[in-house]
């Protein structure tokens, strides 16, 4: 009887009669639903043993195939890994399949769920309910942590019990929604545009706006929207319609996969008698062209490069009349500004609310920095679905903690100038577990706010971490400020300590801790206890008047009062941040050599030491960095920092230290080999009673000697191309950075053997 139900349940849009979606009865439909109208999504939970969830998978199959006319689309954890997930952009089906018993990830939940079309149905396939919270497997614990129960799944499950569109399907009993719940009210029936171009007003409206601007040779836009708003098919059209003017356009965006929607509309065109090419992946820089064959009209082209193409960061090359970034949020910001700093005209477009992040804070960095001509366009009106569908209300309250009004009262509070030292703030530091679900929201969405490519997955790596902490400062119920911290290193580490400080060994998390124990070379370290301050994030009606200071000083306290022996911190460099961490008495260690991927900033590593061992350890490395600042310079470098030079050139020619890691090192002894050419009145140096002394001469003898170990170490940026070519001139034929390494490891090797 139950999968009679389920029957009549899962395919009642689909049949005679049903809406919009109604197709011919099959000879088994006897017993289905009259359904008279068009439904809006659905979700069904299959949760069970195995044998009961496979055998619902093959129900659910045979259910599907009586209507030829839906699709259906399947999948797991492992069809969805690394760039995997990002290929379900822009397809659609009636049904999708998510199988979850090996693994559960939001972001893959929310990527299948945004294919399902207007009255179709997502499927989720997991463990038993009950079950599923102590038996779940995740990637990311740190090395020592171990994770019996997932809060995440926890509050995901309740969620879903408490829904009551949410269906179920389980080895206790089968709970469906009667199927008028679903049933799209009236005026809404369809929210189709019945335009011939455009699939809604907004759309068509926008369209006009990018248009005109480009008329007036003014364009400079960006276009939000969230997943299934019909951003992907504006961009075509208004592609379409600049190539019919005989513009060229240069398209970018992170992945070429990215555009193949936006694309697809071009493609399915014939434009001037001109059938478009189908774009090859397999070249990066693939063009689009429509041609001038027709000689009463010269068609314009567009070409898709990415993101680091020099096209978009010349100013030079006139040809093309407009460049498109889209997904914007998904590339740096900082090469973001590069890019309309050197065009003219141009369009930003980014998905809101999806899988990949919610672009919230993305679009709160960037707005302020755009020119004042610069339009703002926002698309709202789902077209994959009917407004107000439960499935998309559903995951955005659940997984991406939707902004919080903007208006929200936080309290009769003055922040003119600067905090308030008379009010009595609340604050409170501990794990997600003790947080309240109200709280939970805030703080999420003022991380949203804070770091602009946050994810789901973000969200879930956070709840469930046990080495993570919440610091939270409150006024009137309201979260005004928060800090993520990792707890790292202690016994943790004890075992991997002298593997993490030579370079050998990198565990999972403790991303504090190791580098400290790397950049020191001095296994100890590695066991301090830290606190990393991984996020924090003050409400914006708070910003620059001390609150963000004033957290960090409780968070110190507390630090102190559990005996943590530093508080450290990683971010992407700014003079602000800088300003910000060093103010607040952190002391910045080391600087990164490249850039993040996500950000386009260098990033820092600043310590606040409070025990005595991470005093010595902080005045240790700031002596190491300042050796660094007089680069042909060795006599008055104190031999504790000598020493790590040493151990880390061990480690190098060990292979276990990357070239890039020791390279300001090599850089600073080849500089004072060119000062001292005779390696026999290195008398500073030449001490045979010393082991640190002794082995640096012998590296400037070495040095010395090999010419083109003198040519190579003294360029002042480890540039690969520039490595690889200075020792090909003299003749050592290496074709790339891992060959050059291998060069450089053992032709110092000789310094280090007794």
């Amino acid at each position: 009887m139950a999968l009679t139900q389920l029957r009549e349940w899962l395919l009642a849009p689909y049949f005679e009669n049903s809406g919009e979606n109604g197709c011919k009865k099959s000879s088994h439909a006897s017993h289905l639903s009259n359904v008279t109208y068009p439904l809006h999504r659905r979700m069904l939970v299959v949760s069970g043993n195995d044998d009961f969830c496979e055998a619902a998978i093959r129900n659910v199959q045979a259910f599907v195939d009586e209507v030829s006319s839906i699709s259906v689309a399947n999948f797991t954890g492992d069809t969805l890994k690394g760039k995997n997930r990002k290929q379900v952009l822009g397809s659609e089906c009636d049904i999708a399949t998510l199988d979850c018993r090996d693994s559960f990830k939001p972001g893959d939940v929310m990527a299948v769920a945004g294919i399902v079309k207007r009255s179709g149905c997502l499927i989720l396939i997991c463990p038993a309910l009950s079950e599923w919270v102590n038996n779940i497997s995740v990637s990311f614990l740190s090395e020592g942590f171990t994770l019996t129960q997932s809060r995440y799944l926890e509050r995901f499950i309740k969620h879903l019990r408490n829904n009551d569109y949410v269906a179920f399907h389980t080895e206790e009993k089968t709970a469906l929604p009667d199927t008028a719940m679903y049933r799209i009210r009236q005026g809404l029936t369809s929210n189709v545009y019945r335009g011939s171009l455009f699939k809604s007003e907004e759309q068509e409206q926008a369209y006009s706006r990018l248009y005109q601007a480009h008329s007036l040779n003014k364009l400079n836009a960006l276009i939000t929207a969230p997943r299934g708003r019909g951003k992907s098919s504006l961009l075509g059209i208004f592609i379409e319609s600049l190539i019919r003017q005989g513009k060229n356009v240069l398209l970018t965006s992170e992945r070429f996969d990215n555009v193949k929607n936006v694309l697809s509309r071009i493609q399915q065109h014939e434009i001037g008698g001109v059938k478009t090419q189908q774009p090859s992946t397999a070249y990066i820089q693939t063009q689009l062209s429509l041609g001038d064959k027709d000689e009463t009209t010269t068609l314009g082209s567009v070409k898709w490069v990415p993101p680091d193409s020099a096209l978009l960061y010349t100013a030079e090359d006139e040809k093309y009349d407009v460049v498109i970034v889209d997904e914007a949020a998904s590339i740096p910001l900082s090469d973001v500004y590069r890019i309309i700093a050197n065009h003219k005209q141009w369009v930003l477009s980014t998905t809101l609310l999806g899988y990949e992040g919610s672009g919230s804070g993305f679009i709160h960095k960037l707005i302020p920095s755009l020119p004042p001509s610069a339009i703002h366009l926002r698309l709202s009106t789902p077209l994959r679905w009917f407004e107000n569908d439960p499935v998309e209300a559903f995951f955005n309250t659940t997984c991406l903690f939707e902004d919080r009004d903007a208006a929200h009262n936080i309290g009769e509070i003055n922040f003119k100038n600067s905090i308030n030292a008379s009010i009595d703030y609340d604050f409170s530091i501990s794990s997600f577990k003790s947080t309240s679900e109200e709280a939970l929201q805030q703080i999420m969405s003022l991380l949203s706010l804070a770091h602009y490519q946050t994810t789901p997955d973000d969200f879930m790596r956070l709840m469930d971490s046990p080495d993570v902490l919440v610091a939270i400062l409150k006024f009137n119920d309201n979260v005004i400020g928060a800090a993520i911290i990792n707890a790292e290193g202690s016994d943790y580490l004890n075992d991997t300590a002298l593997g993490i400080a030579s370079g050998k060994r990198r565990p999972k998390g403790h991303l504090g801790a190791q580098r400290l124990a790397l950049l020191s070379a001095d296994a100890k370290t590695a066991t301090f206890r830290y606190w990393r301050i991984n996020r924090i994030a003050v409400d914006t009606v708070a910003q620059s008047k001390g609150m963000g200071s004033y957290l960090l000083q409780r968070v110190s306290n507390e630090a102190k009062k559990q005996s943590i022996d530093a508080i450290c911190t990683s971010y992407g460099t700014t003079l602000k941040l800088d300003s910000f961490w060093t103010r607040n008495g952190f002391e910045i260690v080391d600087y990164g050599r490249k850039p993040n991927k996500a950000s386009g900033e260098t990033s820092a590593l600043a310590l606040y030491p409070h025990s005595n061992r991470a005093k010595k350890l902080l005045s240790e490395l700031v002596a190491l960095k300042e050796s660094f600042q007089f680069d042909n310079q060795l006599d008055n470098v104190p031999i504790s920092i000598l020493t790590i030079y040493v151990e880390k050139l061990v480690n190098f020619t060990q292979g276990t230290r990357t070239l890039d890691d020791v390279w300001p090192i090599l850089h600073k002894i080849a500089r004072y080999a060119e000062t001292h050419p005779t390696p026999s009145a290195n008398t500073q140096l030449n001490k045979p009673n010393n082991t640190i002394l002794y082995t640096l001469w012998r590296l400037v003898e070495i040095i010395n000697t090999k010419r083109f170990l003198r040519k190579v170490l003294t360029h002042s940026d480890m540039n690969a191309k520039q490595l690889v070519s200075t020792l090909n001139e003299e003749n050592l034929k290496v074709s790339g950075l891992k060959e050059v390494t291998i060069v450089i490891r053992e032709a110092l090797l000789p310094a280090f053997k007794k």
